[in-house]
């Protein structure tokens, strides 16, 4: 057996048909909702998603899982670079102004050597060091970062000036600076395709597990045809097999050193003190004959009950403590302003429609106020906010989704001198769909190592 290995795709060369199945077979998951499609009603389509086609090609970033799967059954198959690979020095990644912990060094390290991962770092571990370290480390090539969110390519921005990178340009609607190392959300990217997507021999990937979903996502991550350094960073990788192969298959395989819970443990993450507040079952019944939707909006959105033990929460820490700073997240707009009105007093509710200028005026009133504090948002502060104040965290939320639940408990970890716990509430719902989502956040919370209890 011989493996051609390009830089975006490979191929199995064999004679052994029988072999080539096994693996066409192997690499095959069932894509949810399939059974619905007219082509696999026609019997036109297996309703299968398959990482390696029948003639045997298959994304360079799984490279890595099938010689492992192979020498599982004793082959070892000979291989073939069909596209340049290109020798590059590493510079020196020291930081004048930091100091990199110990995992963030090996990370770096791992990067430059491995030349394709995604970098499963916790939130708040500093991943934007880790990646301002490799950028320094291979400095001088032309390179792409890439962002889900503008909010995120400022903030890096402005860390990568402040670590003393050069070269550096923007790109996303409103602005555009030329320059070798490009930030660039992914809905700009067409405006760096002549001049970055067909050249840069190093991409990078931030949240990049925003990408694993969505035609367009993945296949801007699935281009750069020179780019051999590929590396994708988050907290949260998919944990679904379609989603995680297409992300593995653009970049690589995913690295791991580092837990919430060690890093809880070393002192650089604050400890949180979760809680789940076992709330009764309202629906009667009722509950039974609705949609998801009718059950999120009467028994989350619009639920009284639920909503004022929010706010009774939120005034029982407030007479505790006087300078308190108290994150609450909701799906919905709706619901957002539902508890700001709720609430009232010193409340900031930020929405996907408030300019960067606007949240960040919000935060900083957030963060300088006098006396207690109370911050409303939806997904907008799920990821790349960082707000060291945070004392408490409710999640009025009643999602299942792993990212969603980790992601936004990350944003009240981070460490600050105001406080050595961070107080997380959630809910345990009981109504259809609820009970099921809030037994999954629970199990989330417990798989990052934290302790839940039940009030």
């Amino acid at each position: 057996m011989k493996l051609k290995i390009g830089n975006l795709k490979s191929k199995i060369e064999t004679d052994n048909l029988e072999l080539l199945k096994l693996l066409y077979d192997r690499y095959s998951y069932k894509i949810p909702g399939s059974e619905y499609s007219q082509r696999y009603k026609k019997h036109h389509w297996d309703g299968k998603k398959h990482f390696i086609s029948k003639s045997g090609f298959f994304r360079t970033g799984l490279l890595n899982k099938l010689l492992y799967d192979l020498k599982e059954i004793d082959c070892e198959p000979e291989l073939e670079y069909i596209d340049t690979v290109k020798e590059i020095t590493p510079s020196c990644f020291d930081m004048a102004k930091f100091k990199y912990y110990t995992f963030q060094d090996e990370f770096i390290r791992k990067a430059i050597s491995g030349m394709r991962g995604v970098i499963k770092s916790p939130t708040g571990s500093g991943k934007t060091l880790i990646m301002a370290g490799i950028v320094k480390a291979l400095h001088g090539r032309k390179m792409v970062i890439l962002f889900n969110a503008k909010q995120l390519l400022k903030q890096t921005y402005e860390f990568f000036l402040e670590c003393g990178i050069e070269d550096l340009g923007i790109c996303f609607g409103e602005g555009f600076i030329e320059g070798d190392i490009m930030l660039s959300t992914v809905q700009s990217v067409d405006k760096i395709a002549d001049s970055h997507v067909k050249h840069a021999e190093v991409l990078l990937v931030d949240e990049c597990h925003e990408f694993a979903k969505g035609k367009r996502n993945l296949a801007v991550i699935e281009s750069f045809p020179k780019a051999q350094y590929r590396l994708g960073f988050t907290a949260t990788p998919p944990s679904d097999h379609i989603s995680k192969l297409q992300l593995e298959g653009a970049l690589g395989p995913v690295w791991s050193k580092v837990s919430t819970a060690d890093l809880v443990e070393d002192g650089k993450l604050t400890r949180p003190v979760i809680q789940l507040v076992n709330r009764s079952y309202l629906a009667s019944g009722l509950d039974e004959s609705m949609s998801y939707m009718e059950v999120y909006d009467n028994y989350i959105t619009h639920n009284d009950l639920r909503n004022k033990i929010i706010r009774e929460i939120a005034d029982d820490i407030k007479n505790k403590n006087k300078r308190a700073r108290i994150l609450i997240l909701t799906k919905s707009l709706d619901h957002g302003r539902a508890l700001e009105d709720l609430l009232g007093g010193q409340c900031e509710f930020l929405e996907g429609a408030n300019s960067i200028g606007e949240r960040y005026k919000a935060i900083s009133r957030f963060r300088g106020c006098r006396d207690s504090s109370i911050l409303i948002g939806t997904k907008i502060l799920q990821t790349g906010i960082n707000i060291e104040e945070i004392t408490h965290f409710i999640n009025a939320r009643g999602l299942k989704s792993e990212v969603a639940t980790i992601q936004a408990l990350g944003r009240a970890l981070r460490k600050s001198s105001n406080k050595d716990k961070v107080y997380v509430y959630d809910f345990l719902d009981k109504e259809k769909y609820l009970h099921g989502h809030s037994l999954e956040r629970k199990s989330h919370y417990e798989k990052e190592g934290h302790e839940v209890v039940i009030l």
